[in-house]
């Protein structure tokens, strides 16, 4: 469904024909260019238009990583500000309404000098030295996929509620630009992505551990892996349908992201089926716990499944030294099948007596199946 474009009021000028024909000047734009970045560059360009924006921003919502990349801003940038930042990524603290549990957020407005607002978006506002934002999100196959953030200066009218169904149809605009471009690209990065739940796969997982192994044998750098295991999501599929399990699934996605966006160098990975993990670089065991312990207390909470045995094991951890990704695999595979058959609602640490278990396996055998495959 299409939103009303034909709202809100504008100081001067016929504003529907002016909305009307800047939708036009967007598709219009949109259909002339091909590549991503063209897309991003189109679409942050009219869209400032359209907005009549200093500042236009769109961002990504890494669900793997937890975190906004911003992709671009076009406009009147500060001397700190890039067109196209590398290393410009915001944690999901710094945006809650992005990552909310409502399937589809509707765009809201922010003036810098709100005291009700979130603390953290007025903050960068008035750093910036502007006055009011305008945020849409973006969607993309029935997600979130990122958001257009446009922001006006104190000399010009603030943003208000009569703009929002505006900036919902501008982001529909943009999404659709953004699923047609540069196909060869999207296809390369879903050969890395979960298609159900956005996050990484079990691939990325993969390729993920393989360089952090590396990292650590090199630098001693410490790599933990946290594994999650769904319990009773048969019962579910069994009872009220696969749809309603890959909506449980997509909920407990949705935890992960967050987990993996509490801390730098995590990845979120669904590593097959009713299974996740959760890759993390760079910290110590002792973070490693708390994030297996605020995933499983996040799981406690998810409807119709009785929460999730988690299982974690880390470089520097208890069961001593790891130097080979599979070993790690192993040993947190094995706190996790065990935190399974007793029922455990907390995590479990992988130990010596998990690191004899895994020496004593025969290769093959029941627990090896689950082993990840080497990348050749």
């Amino acid at each position: 469904m299409v939103p009303c474009l034909l709202t809100g009021t504008v100081a001067m000028g016929d504003q529907p024909s002016i909305r009307l024909r800047a939708l036009t000047d967007l598709a219009r734009a949109l259909a002339q260019v091909h590549g991503f970045s063209e897309v991003l560059t189109v679409a942050a360009e009219e869209s400032r238009k359209a907005l009549d924006a200093r500042v236009v921003s769109l961002s990504e919502y890494v669900r793997a990583t937890g975190q906004l990349r911003v992709l671009i801003n076009h406009g009147d940038l500060l001397p700190f500000e890039e067109r196209f930042p590398d290393e410009e990524w915001y944690a999901p603290s710094d945006f809650p309404r992005i990552v909310t549990e409502e399937e589809y957020p509707r765009p809201w407005t922010l003036r810098s000098d709100d005291t009700d607002a979130d603390p953290r978006r007025t903050a960068s506002l008035q750093l910036r030295r502007r006055h009011s934002a305008l945020i849409a999100p973006i969607f993309f196959a029935g997600q979130v996929w990122g958001e257009l953030h446009a922001a006006r200066a104190a000399d010009q009218e603030p943003y208000t509620d009569a703009d929002l169904d505006f900036a919902a149809t501008l982001g529909a605009l943009v999404s659709a630009g953004l699923a047609q471009a540069d196909r060869q690209e999207y296809l390369e990065r879903l050969a890395y992505t979960d298609e159900l739940t956005g996050l990484a796969n079990r691939r990325a997982i993969e390729v993920g551990l393989d360089e952090a192994m590396e990292l650590h044998r090199l630098t001693a750098l410490p790599v933990g892996l946290i594994i999650c295991d769904v319990n009773g999501l048969k019962q579910v599929n069994d009872t009220s349908g696969h749809d309603t399990g890959d909506a449980v699934l997509e909920q407990l996605a949705g935890h992960l992201s967050a987990v993996a966006g509490a801390v730098d160098g995590a990845l979120a990975a669904r590593i097959g089926g009713d299974e996740f993990s959760v890759l993390v670089v760079g910290q110590g065991s002792a973070t490693v716990t708390r994030l297996a312990e605020e995933l499983a207390a996040r799981a406690a909470k998810v409807d119709g499944i009785d929460g999730a045995a988690v299982g974690h094991a880390a470089t520097d951890g208890p069961a001593g030294p790891v130097h080979d990704r599979d070993l790690l695999f192993r040993l947190a595979d094995a706190a996790q099948y065990e935190a399974k058959r007793e029922g455990r609602q907390q995590p479990l640490e992988a130990g010596p007596r998990h690191r004899k278990l895994v020496a004593a396996a025969a290769p093959g055998g029941p627990r090896d199946r689950r082993r990840i495959r080497r990348r050749r």
